[in-house]
């Protein structure tokens, strides 16, 4: 009982110790429903598993807590974390793989934060599982929340504990020979000198090339994967700011020249009329800011750099006792007056003392507002443009692609958008107005579109620019019938041959010219003194002439080299597999349901 007394006075004991500070979303029956933790309400489902609610929010609010990342990027992450691992899961119970008390034992086993706590540790300081047991089971009656808190770490750990033994098997399956050792070994070691041509795609007119509609469409179907737009819904939508108009403006101008110079007021309760001295003249400046501005007074002397605004050059100049303003500042109006200066080490300090009215909308700029949101919804509604009634609205556009979008692009709180436009009760042609934090925004859903290849008008200049670095090549072999003098062609355009040493396969790169693997490829299949034929590189149009070839020496490869080799790859399927997975996956996604 002293061990659990110790650790109530710890409350985030095992957040800290037992959590191991991992954040990490490989939670085997937690991320589904299938954990016990929270009610069964689906936020969506992979291969056939529902994704509990509560227990997904729960990982999300540990994103924000660990990254410091607000709701939807912790949503995002959660989810996209989520889903790789689970399929990933998923995979392993399809093929038997398990862990148990023992490899548990050996993955806490080996966090330091852990084995060399005190709390867990027999008489000659070695760490003692079994005390860590003894203190788990007796948490569970003592403290059922920190006992869910561990079992939704322990579920953590027997995941991490099968994927290790997963990817173990992975791994004692990736071998590299000495045959490919030796050839990787070739490839990052052997070098070639060389003298090229490189006659940049530039140099050979657009003009003298004609490209067809017909192939770029043609184009567009062979490459579909890299083309094709997915599956999107497409939104107008107009925002009307609640914004004060340039009469509250003038308003608040003319009442702070009043609070300034000083006014006449009606007493309520004497029911006379009373003189009110301006703040250029008041006395007691600090209560005359209590009352009358909409910002506390700070009394803190500042340097002119510290003075914010367009005006910390006159502000800072002023005079003891003299006043400035009204004058804009942000999203207020000011009156500031000239309190005390001082001489503070080798700086000068101002106090300054502000009168401060926030700009905000009257009462009949806000219902003018609100009348101009209605007015558009009322528009879209009886099939006119978003604007009929008010030319000074813009019209946007908007193609949302995902289901989970964040928004609309510089519109803050325009999330209930996206999600108004995936709702299943939504049709094309219907309409809706949002109320935001700053305004309104009238949206119309304009049309669903489902997956299709873009206009050809659309991607013309992107796809020309490829077709026409292939028509030029062909140009090249026509003009020169396979010819590959080199100083010829040199000669007819002018450029000057160029020579490259050392270069390697393992790192294609030409100085003045990037990466041209191809072309350094090629360069390595030919014999010394022997030039190629014209090549179609990424840069421009080459002819190679192989100078000398240095082949490294043969080594006995060893195995570091293999286990090298070995990791690299290992490395690369760890990262492919839950992607490959998550592909193949049926996933149903509802977060736009809640977040």
């Amino acid at each position: 009982m002293a061990v659990l007394g110790q650790i109530r006075k710890r409350s985030i004991f095992l957040i800290i110790v037992i959590g191991m500070a991992l954040f990490a979303f490989v939670i085997s029956g937690v991320f589904t429903s299938n954990g016990g933790f929270g009610s069964n309400k689906p936020i969506g489902e992979i291969n056939g598993e529902e994704i509990n609610y509560e227990t997904f929010n729960m990982m999300v609010e540990q994103a924000q807590n660990a990254y410091g990342l607000n709701t939807l990027n912790a949503v995002n992450l959660a989810w996209d974390q989520g889903i790789k691992n689970q399929a990933l899961l998923q995979e392993l119970d399809k093929l038997g793989i398990d862990a148990g008390k023992d490899q548990l034992e050996q993955i806490i086993s080996s966090d330091q934060s852990i084995v060399l706590n005190p709390l867990f540790q027999n008489e000659i300081g070695l760490f003692d599982f079994n005390k860590f047991s003894s203190y788990i089971s007796q948490l569970k009656s003592s403290n059922p929340t920190l006992y869910d808190q561990w079992r939704f770490q322990e579920l953590n750990i027997i995941s991490l504990a099968k994927q290790k033994i997963y990817f173990d098997l992975i791994r004692s399956s990736v071998i590299y020979t000495d045959v490919e050792s030796n050839i990787q070994y070739h490839i990052e070691n052997d070098k070639v000198n060389i003298e090229y041509l490189r006659i940049p795609y530039d140099e050979i007119p657009d003009s003298i090339i004609q490209i067809k509609d017909s192939e770029i469409f043609s184009y567009l179907k062979n490459n579909r994967d890299s083309y094709e737009k997915g599956e999107f819904r497409k939104v107008d939508y107009v925002f009307i700011p609640d914004a004060a108009s340039s009469i509250d403006e003038n308003n608040l101008r003319t009442g702070l020249e009043q609070l300034r110079d000083g006014f006449s007021q009606l007493n309520p309760v004497s029911n006379t009329i009373e003189d009110i001295i301006g703040f250029k003249d008041v006395k007691d400046y600090s209560e005359f800011i209590e009352i009358y501005s909409d910002v506390r007074w700070d009394s803190i002397f500042k340097t002119k750099q510290e003075i914010s605004g367009d005006f910390s050059d006159i502000l800072f100049g002023l005079r003891k006792g003299e006043v400035f303003g009204p004058y804009r500042d942000g999203n207020t109006f000011k009156i500031s007056r000239m309190i005390d200066k001082k001489r503070d080490g080798n700086l000068n300090k101002v106090l300054l003392a502000d009168v401060v009215k926030e700009i905000v909308p009257s009462n009949e700029s806000s219902n003018n507002n609100y009348r101009k949101a209605s007015q558009a919804e009322f528009d879209a509604n009886s099939d006119l443009p978003l604007n009929s009634s008010d030319q000074s609205l813009f019209i946007d556009s908007f193609s949302s692609f995902e289901e989970f979008d964040s928004g609309l692009p510089g519109v803050e709180n325009s999330r209930q958008v996206i999600k108004w436009l995936y709702e299943d009760q939504t049709r094309v042609g219907d309409v809706k107005r949002f109320t935001l934090n700053d305004g309104y925004l009238v949206a119309k859903a304009i049309s669903f579109n489902k997956k299709s290849l873009p206009n050809v008008d659309d991607v013309r200049d992107e796809v020309s620019e490829t077709l026409l670095k292939d028509k030029k090549f062909e140009f090249l072999l026509k003009n020169y019938k396979g010819s590959n003098d080199i100083d010829l062609i040199s000669q007819d355009y002018d450029i000057e041959l160029e020579r490259a040493t050392a270069v390697t396969q393992n790192d294609p790169i030409l100085v003045g010219a990037g990466s041209e693997p191809y072309i350094i490829g090629s360069a390595f299949s030919l014999d010394t003194d022997e030039t190629s034929n014209l090549l179609k590189g990424n840069n421009g149009i080459y002819i190679v002439r192989l100078l000398s070839k240095e082949t490294a020496e043969d080594i006995s490869i060893g195995a570091a080299i293999s286990n090298s080799l070995s990791d690299r790859e290992v490395e690369r399927i760890s990262t492919l597999i839950p992607q490959v997975l998550e592909s193949k996956a049926e996933i149903v996604d509802n977060r736009s349901l809640y977040y």
